[in-house]
């Protein structure tokens, strides 16, 4: 989808939005929670700590239950601020539900004749921005995707040159807004202001690609619980995002019902014995599987590992049909068509050649880059580590940030509630 706006636009300065020390971002999932804390020190991002804590309330990156969720936010923020010694005020949030997606659209810029200003770009992402809202969606991004003067050929930075008409081609990454003000006002309550909103397979993929990979071109694969994030890579952009409401969870919920055991036993045993490898030792190896009954004893089932496997594939491979049918394979360059897969589901034995089975394309396992600091279990948190990114660098686009009219109403609500918990 794509459409043209000719816009003229003012010449004074955009004023500039400072973002709080120290920095701090929490990545809220479907199964787990987890919270940064870094500083500026000599031009990079230090690590002061971290936290991470099961998630509470969330079903597919959206909220379930309010209280729980409240409960598993405030739980990670403070390991944070005990681990970092420091306590924080606001947050880079970065979010998986709402069904997070791409919309290109094409601005025109009338120059006449003067050069580009420093702040030309800037506004006309907000009017793509602004045209592109309609009810029931907010725009989390707006990034530019190519820019020309005159039709000549893309600039990186056209700000100073002449010309008569500036072309940007925008990528809008929209979000249903409804979920994403309820998690908001859950952050609020906590009396946490929120900075700004990324979107996490974007997140996923500033943290774990290389310079090289994210300017050649890859797509990146966000295995999370409850979603699965898609998000293509080129010219050191993000140019494709799309989000499945399918995940881990669901391979667990498959093994569950498949061998009639608790939800707990199958996330036991998809990660001690999970795998999407078809090997012929495993119909000798067998299993002790509990089975649904009677809590004191149990029944027990023997199968062979094998089982697992003939369960969970499917799933995977359903996976990551759906994947690729949202992403567009054919406008990645031939020189830099790889996969990388980030997520609790990348750890499933085998994905890496299933993954390369299904798409064509060479794969890896994507590990969040590691920042100075004293502080570096980044293990569990590529996300997170995407978003400290995120806010230590500028991705030269335009950023959702929470700019609700009653956030000093819902805080004072809070206080208010949360006085009256403590007192009576």
């Amino acid at each position: 989808m794509s459409s043209s706006n000719v816009i003229q636009l003012p010449r004074g300065e955009a004023r500039a939005t400072g973002r709080a020390e120290p920095i701090a971002v929490l990545d809220v999932g479907t199964s787990k929670t987890c919270c940064l804390i870094a500083r500026r020190r000599d031009g990079r991002l230090d690590l002061l700590g971290g936290g991470h804590q099961l998630a509470e309330g969330l079903r597919a990156g959206e909220i379930v239950d309010a209280e729980a969720a409240e409960a598993s936010i405030l739980a990670v923020v403070h390991e944070a601020e005990q681990q970092a010694g420091r306590t924080v005020q606001e947050l880079v949030v970065g979010v998986s539900g709402g069904r997070p997606e791409s919309l290109l659209t094409t601005v025109d810029v009338a120059l006449g004749g003067r050069a580009v200003g420093p702040t030309d770009v800037a506004h006309a992402l907000a009017h793509a921005r602004a045209q592109a809202r309609v009810d029931g969606v907010e725009i989390l991004h707006a990034l530019p995707v190519t820019i020309t003067l005159d039709g000549s050929q893309p600039l990186r930075d056209p700000r100073g040159m002449v010309g008569d008409r500036l072309r940007i081609a925008v990528h809008l990454v929209r979000v249903a807004s409804a979920p994403l003000h309820n998690l908001l006002a859950a952050v609020e309550r906590c009396h946490l202001d929120v900075a700004a909103v990324v979107a996490a397979p974007y997140a996923a993929g500033l943290a774990s690609l290389s310079g090289d990979e994210a300017m050649l071109g890859a797509v990146v694969l966000d295995l999370g619980a409850g979603t699965t994030g898609v998000a293509r890579f080129a010219d050191g952009r993000l140019q494709e995002l799309a989000t499945l409401p399918v995940g881990a969870n669901h391979i667990t919920q498959d093994l569950a019902f498949g061998l009639s055991a608790g939800r707990a036993q199958a996330e036991r045993l998809k990660t001690l014995y999970g795998s999407v490898l078809v090997r012929a030792g495993d119909r000798r190896q067998q299993l002790e599987v509990p089975g649904i009954g009677d809590p004191a004893q149990p029944p027990v089932q023997i199968v062979a590992r094998a089982r697992l496997t003939e369960i969970i594939r499917p799933r995977a491979e359903e996976i990551f049909q759906l994947a690729r049918s949202r992403i567009d394979l054919e406008r990645l360059p031939i020189t830099g068509r790889r996969l990388v897969l980030t997520g609790g589901g990348s750890q499933l034995e085998g994905i890496v050649e299933l993954a390369e089975e299904t798409f064509g394309l060479p794969a890896r396992i994507g590990r969040a880059r590691a920042f100075g600091g004293s502080f570096d279990d980044l293990t569990a948190a590529t996300t997170a580590a995407g978003l400290l990114r995120w806010a230590g660098e500028d991705d030269g686009g335009l950023t959702f940030g929470a700019m609700a009219p009653n956030r000093d109403f819902t805080a004072r609500l809070a206080r208010i509630g949360q006085w009256l918990r403590e007192n009576f």
